[in-house]
């Protein structure tokens, strides 16, 4: 009874305070319900970004993976601090000075109407596909486990997770479709205090059981006996080489942080660049929090049940709240997880109906009509891809590598293609419309075909960084031939947004880059792990895909600076 009394409490709490900050709110304007009046602190989009980010398939899965293997899977979430400081440092000032409400709206103001429909196509498709689906399947599994409710009512499994799915999709929907944006962001940063909370209680207690009731016994235990689970380096056998940080993690993490619309949404609605600035940086360094939050449960459940003691990898994390934690805070848990299932699907949700809204219906249909009559009836369709995503979700109980990996995969087949894109608008004054969709029909086309049926033994993450390049060089190649002249619109600021700098984001910069390369350093052989596996990594491979990377992350840079030293 304490279980349920803790869950129904702080789920509540949540809901009775956003409904307090946002009920007289205007939603009525696309500022208002898409971008929350331009009115986000750094605070509350710090907060917002790490639980859109922070699903049950981020607990469930990469839990699961580090149980299975070693701490190789945290480079999803510690390599991101580079991409952070590109977004903040260089595209976020563009997107704040042009007014964009969203990322289709910007590549239109480079190309033309046919990529920005294109690219709001492949976002709906991504989002229904799998950045709902995957929240709604996580987080049924993980309440299943936590209250046991298919051994308390004798429902198979299947039945449950169909339940659950629907109900977390129908609570979800009503957050996004009536709160709008700062609604979904104020019950975010809510759910991420209690993250940030129960995150510290799981590792706290978890430690604490690993040594038999002893935290610092615990602590010893872990760090003296199977290190080898510790170490964050992977080699070519592991679910994560080492080599991929440094080619498709690179490209796939820009694209997730840079150019992803339910992530870069949070920041079109800061109320100025400087606390766009200071919320991304905040998030840069609660991701690296996250190792000890959704990496080392893993560790800690290898300790306590053993190797192979699960028949489903996604098992693991909700098995070890459950057995390890006091009634009442295993249902304050579930509240939080319950939170982080909510902001995943609910933002997702709202970014699907602003892209739906603002680049498909009011360009098509809607540009006689009144921002209110716009998202009034984009909201319908927004019921509709609810419901969708509600009957797709179950099915991933079925894909045979787990949550994460699916959830990954699908990301990246989208993501990859519009980063691509985005690059081409920014930094290139001569490529076509029709090379720019040439190029990412080809680019979809390519990698699907190579990640689901032909299946090479080089990772995914690799051939998709040569499939970028290839493709990249492409649409370059063709505008060297067939140039377009088109420029982005240049503006210094727009109405009620400040665009003046953090001038202390150079300095908080450098510091998370060190605690970044802190972390993989003492989560390797130089560090805490003693292990005599000899590692066989691509050393080749590490050499090109840096050189890549100077391209990609530094040329632009580089360029950036030159036209600031001319002005």
């Amino acid at each position: 009874m304490g279980t349920l009394l803790s869950f129904l409490f702080f789920t509540g709490l949540v809901g009775l305070i956003t409904y307090l900050r946002t009920h007289n709110d205007n939603l009525h304007s696309t500022k208002g319900y898409f971008l929350a009046g331009n009115s986000l602190n750094g605070w509350v989009i710090a907060g917002s970004l790490m639980l859109t980010n922070l699903s049950a398939a981020n607990f469930t899965g990469m839990t699961g993976n580090v149980y299975v293997g070693n701490l190789s899977p945290i480079a999803w979430t510690v390599t991101v601090i580079p991409p952070l400081i590109y977004y903040c440092s260089i595209l976020l000032p563009t997107f704040l000075r042009g007014g964009f409400a969203t990322i289709p709206e910007f590549l239109e103001a480079r190309f033309n109407k046919s990529t920005r429909r294109l690219i709001a196509i492949m976002f709906l498709f991504s989002y229904i596909l799998s950045g709902m689906p995957v929240a709604l399947y996580g987080g049924s599994v993980v309440i299943d486990r936590l209250f046991d409710i298919t051994n308390t009512t004798g429902l198979s499994q299947v039945t449950v997770i169909w339940i659950l799915v629907w109900s977390l999709g129908i609570i979800g929907a009503i957050y996004a479709l009536f709160g709008g944006l700062k609604g979904v962001a104020i019950s975010d940063t809510l759910n991420g205090i209690g993250l940030l909370v129960g995150g510290a209680m799981v590792f706290i207690i978890g430690v604490y059981k690993v040594g038999d009731n002893d935290f610092l016994a615990g602590v010893q235990t872990i760090l003296t006996k199977n290190t080898e689970v510790l170490d964050a380096v992977g080699d070519v056998t592991d679910g994560i080489p080492f080599s991929v940080l440094f080619t498709g993690m690179l490209i796939h993490n820009l694209f997730f942080w840079s150019t992803n619309q339910f992530i870069v949404q949070r920041t079109l609605g800061a109320r100025s660049l400087k606390e766009g600035q200071k919320g991304v940086m905040l998030a840069a360094f609660f991701k690296i929090l996250n190792v000890g939050y959704i990496a080392f449960p893993g560790i800690i459940a290898l300790h306590l049940y053993g190797a192979n003691q699960f028949e489903n990898k996604d098992f693991v994390y909700p098995t070890l709240i459950h057995d390890i934690m006091p009634g009442v805070f295993v249902g304050f848990f579930a509240a939080v997880i319950f939170g982080a299932v909510l902001s995943t699907f609910n933002s997702v949700l709202n970014s699907s109906v602003t892209i739906f809204a603002l680049d498909v219906y009011k360009p098509l249909f809607g540009k006689n009509m009144s921002d209110n009559e716009i998202i009034q009836r984009c909201k319908r369709v927004g019921v509709g891809m609810a419901i969708a995503t509600m009957t797709i979700a179950p099915f991933i109980m079925y894909f045979p590598e787990g949550i994460f990996t699916f959830m990954v995969q699908v990301d990246s087949l989208f993501g990859a293609p519009i980063f691509m894109v985005l690059l081409l608008a920014y930094f290139s004054k001569n490529t076509p419309p029709f090379a720019v969709n040439l190029c990412l029909g080809l680019f979809v086309v390519t990698y699907g075909t190579l990640m689901f049926y032909i299946q090479p033994e080089l990772h995914y993450l690799h051939y998709m960084a040569i499939l970028f390049v290839l493709f990249a060089s492409l649409a370059l190649v063709i505008g060297k031939f067939a140039p377009y002249k088109k420029s982005l619109p240049q503006k210094e600021s727009i109405e009620g947004v400040d665009t003046t700098p953090w001038k202390r984001m150079k300095w908080v910069s450098v510091l998370a880059v060190v605690c970044m390369i802190a972390t993989y350093v003492l989560l390797s052989p130089l560090g805490l792990v003693d292990s005599t596996r000899e590692k066989t990594i691509d050393y080749w491979i590490i050499a090109v895909g840096s050189v890549m990377a100077i391209v990609v992350l530094g040329v632009p840079v580089l360029r950036q600076a030159r036209q600031r030293g001319r002005l």
